[in-house]
């Protein structure tokens, strides 16, 4: 009889336990929305910072890349062979990286005004701070195609030179 009222109570005490957490946790639900939405753009805008860090990065990891590439084609030039082609596509890679770095400083300085956040990045005006990451995030976005068009144009023309120089050496 002592074990079916052990068992009993077992039950009585998870019953009240379900009540409270139910007491307790009700009013949190119902005002969680909001605060859902918060944290969600809280953490937005921490991605988006972060982003723009690795943005910044890969531009600069595009600025070593052309270095390297200008040593290869003073070396080239140096050797007798023709690179127009190359300082050509150089140059549009460049200028491309220039315009990827505008729209990256356009993105980090929306991302710095950070409009409906206050100063330790919660948020304040909701509708504010969805513009401030949709804003920032098209204009990186814009960055990236920008610098993968670029590549993509670089890599071409480093494949034509290749090309060409082993069709010359036959």
């Amino acid at each position: 009889m002592k074990h079916l009222t052990l068992v009993t109570k077992s039950l009585l005490g998870l019953a009240v336990l379900a009540f409270l957490v139910g007491v307790w946790v009700a009013p949190a639900l119902a005002a969680a929305p909001d605060e859902q939405e918060h944290r969600g753009l809280e953490y937005r805008l921490k991605w988006a910072l972060l982003r723009v860090d690795v943005l910044q990065d890969h531009l600069d990891n595009a600025g070593d890349a052309a270095v390297i590439l200008q040593q290869l084609i003073d070396d080239e030039q140096a050797d007798g062979h023709d690179t127009s082609n190359l300082e050509a596509a150089l140059g549009a890679f460049e200028s491309s990286r220039d315009t990827a770095q505008n729209f990256r400083d356009t993105a980090a300085q929306i991302l710095n005004d950070k409009a409906g956040f206050d100063d330790n990045g919660k948020v304040v005006d909701p509708q504010a701070a969805r513009e401030t990451i949709k804003s920032a995030r098209e204009t990186m976005n814009e960055a990236r195609k920008t610098m993968h068009e670029a590549r993509k144009d670089l890599r071409e023309a480093m494949r034509e030179y290749r090309q060409t120089r082993r069709n010359s050496n036959e």
